[in-house]
């Protein structure tokens, strides 16, 4: 049986990654195999690496419909939330905190777990999206119904120069809103 490379700690913190072998795994019903091609770093992976990722599916499991071999794919870190405020069961399944992360070869995830990845970004670039992007929209935007996005006359401010402070600019400035950005040198 073919065997992948793959990162690990037992909810210790990074002292306690390791480079580990095992079986290359295989998806089951509704399931898709990702190849990962890159992956990024956030806070949140202090305790089990890493949650944001792109890659390519290799293999579709029985009864997947909206994925093929060979589509460019992002993971999101709570792969059962759709809308409203978060269920602690929808916690429960977070990749990269309680789950296994991504930091691996391969990984399989549930057909509904995973996005399409913007054609016009490098597999590193759209890496950064998953946990960034989707913080600073929510930050901005809230619970507000999809159409009815914040924007023109509105004020943002934003704290500090991280992923999440960049993305929000980025997302109020393509909306219309005025910002600014705090930060400590």
């Amino acid at each position: 049986m073919a065997s992948i490379k793959q990162w690990t700690t037992p909810l210790k913190g990074v002292e306690s990654l390791k480079l580990t072998e095992a079986p290359k795994p295989a998806p089951g019903k509704g399931e898709v195999l990702v190849e990962i091609h890159a992956v990024s770093l956030n806070y949140r992976d202090i305790e089990v690496p890493c949650s944001d990722m792109c890659g390519v599916i290799t293999q579709v499991g029985d009864g997947v419909s909206a994925w093929k071999v060979g589509d460019r794919v992002l993971s999101t870190f709570l792969p059962d939330h759709q809308t409203g405020q978060v269920t602690e069961k929808e916690l429960s399944r977070g990749i990269g905190l309680p789950l296994d992360g991504v930091l691996a070869e391969y990984r399989v995830f549930p057909e509904h777990a995973l996005v399409k990845a913007p054609s016009y970004m490098s597999d590193e670039q759209a890496a950064t999206l998953p946990i960034a992007v989707v913080t600073a929209w929510m930050s901005i935007n809230g619970m507000r119904p999809m159409g009815q996005n914040g924007g023109h006359g509105e004020y943002i401010l934003l704290q500090g120069t991280g992923g999440v402070a960049i993305a929000g600019l980025q997302i109020g400035k393509a909306s219309g809103a005025k910002g600014a950005l705090l930060t400590d040198l």
